[in-house]
């Protein structure tokens, strides 16, 4: 039955493109990595810090080479594959799930510039949320490696991705809460909360992900 079978199997004839997807999964694990890291110098020494601008650094690194590495996938794909079908699921997979570097890239790169005053009583409803954010992310991968490797494990990895989601909003409204419980000025609290749903938001994306992956695989089994 096609559906129990490997999806990969049917991208090309050679591991090369495989090997390739599972290299850029690999490049959004490490971007949350760094982005989790980027905020918690952010929290410990501010925008100046030399930790800072090193994670920062390295978040674009991570983000370039990404860009680069979908790039050589879509070539390969529409190169090589023989279904076109099976070959624009795993390119709007690719292409769709790139946009979480991005997303968290670009947020990094708003809290250099308007370096908003975060106070210490949100701290941990910051990191719970981002927290939150990962294990989302890392389901969503959890479901992309199953849909290439094994289609029976997708719709279990979905729905905790869905769970995760849920819990990232939950914690977004409990930090924006706590926010608006402080002494801050009205607008460092407008302006920070922006960051609060733009760090929810890259779970959100991370969701549509797994959705879309859950329909291609629903395609093939039945």
């Amino acid at each position: 039955m096609f559906g129990l079978s490997r999806v990969t199997s049917l991208l090309s004839q050679s591991q090369s493109t495989e090997a390739q997807i599972y290299e850029f999964f690999d490049h959004i694990t490490l971007a949350q990595h760094k982005f989790v890291q980027l905020w918690q110098h952010y929290l410990r020494h501010g925008a100046e810090s030399e930790a800072f601008v090193v994670a920062l650094a390295e978040l674009q690194d991570v983000e370039k080479q990404a860009d680069d590495l979908r790039r050589e996938i879509e070539n390969t794909l529409y190169r090589k594959t023989l279904i076109p079908d099976l070959r624009s699921d795993v390119a709007l997979l690719i292409e769709t799930a790139d946009r979480l570097i991005n997303q968290q890239e670009t947020i990094g790169l708003h809290l250099q510039i308007e370096r908003p005053d975060i106070p210490l009583s949100v701290h941990a409803e910051l990191m719970e949320l981002l927290e939150a954010v990962g294990n989302t992310i890392d389901h969503t991968l959890l479901c992309a490696r199953s849909f290439l490797s094994d289609l029976r494990r997708v719709q279990e990895y979905h729905q905790k991705v869905i769970l995760f989601e849920s819990d990232a909003n939950t914690c977004c409204t409990r930090a924006k809460t706590k926010l608006f419980e402080t002494d801050l000025p009205l607008v460092n609290k407008v302006q920070l909360r922006y960051f609060f749903d733009r760090i929810d938001q890259v779970a959100s994306q991370a969701e549509d992900i797994s959705d879309r992956i859950s329909i291609f695989t629903l395609k093939r089994m039945q």
